[in-house]
């Protein structure tokens, strides 16, 4: 029997960045999609192609997976490596590549079991900017205030995040905090939409969202090229 491969977590092909707060957002402009993996709305068929890429470092290989689905966007596509699960989240499009790193070369015959679900597809709405209320009208959110919660991405890698949420205007959100785990601290900066009870957030490189289980726990999961999963609890 093959052994699994251990695969070790590189920052940027995880796809959790550094977020940047957005842009103030016009009214004319179209609502940005995130999706919601908690809720599946079917299923979907996905492939996956592997390419040998060259790696960096000395006695380690490397592999870009291609990943296909049916769905025209918000497919959580699962599948093993060796035996080892994984997954990834298709936000915007029915295509998309990830890499994974190994002590040696992964091909297609290494990945089994792939299944595909179609996530619930959660507008971001803008705030139009004529529409801002003054500050005396914010009023807290049921996101504020600070949340911790643990869990392994989809590189198997171990994460801890701790984020707090502060209202900045109806319906939006100041997000900050931190993401820890076996590389250099990252630190969270962005700006959120709040729609009933999901708190969503995006940049150029990941989208994130919080929905609200009880007054004192949420579902988090961010998305990029990777992804992950997790509950958090109020702290």
């Amino acid at each position: 029997m093959m052994k699994p491969i251990f695969f070790v977590l590189v920052l940027a092909a995880a796809g959790i960045m550094q977020s940047h707060p957005l842009p103030v957002l016009a009214q004319a402009q179209a609502a940005d999609p995130s999706c919601d993996c908690q809720q599946p709305v079917g299923a979907c068929a996905a492939s996956i192609a592997v390419k040998p890429v060259e790696a960096t470092t000395l006695g380690s290989y490397a592999a870009e997976l291609k990943f296909t689905s049916s769905a025209p966007a918000c497919s959580k596509i699962n599948y093993y490596v060796d035996g080892t699960p994984y997954f990834n989240v298709l936000v915007s499009g029915n295509t998309g590549t990830d890499n994974i790193w190994g002590p040696k070369q992964v091909s297609r015959a290494n990945i089994t079991d792939i299944s595909c679900q179609v996530c619930k597809q959660v507008e971001i709405k803008p705030v139009p900017q004529d529409g801002k209320p003054a500050r005396s009208e914010r009023k807290p959110s049921l996101f504020d205030g600070q949340w911790a919660g643990a869990g392994n991405n989809s590189f198997g890698s171990a994460q801890r995040w701790t984020l707090s949420f502060a209202t900045t205007a109806a319906g939006q959100a100041a997000i900050t905090g931190t993401m820890e785990g076996n590389f250099p601290t990252v630190p969270i900066s962005a700006s959120g939409i709040v729609s009933g009870s999901t708190l969503s957030w995006k940049d150029q490189q990941t989208t994130c969202s919080a929905n609200l289980l009880t007054d004192v726990s949420l579902a988090f999961e961010c998305h990029g090229q990777g992804s992950v999963q997790m509950v958090m609890k109020r702290q």
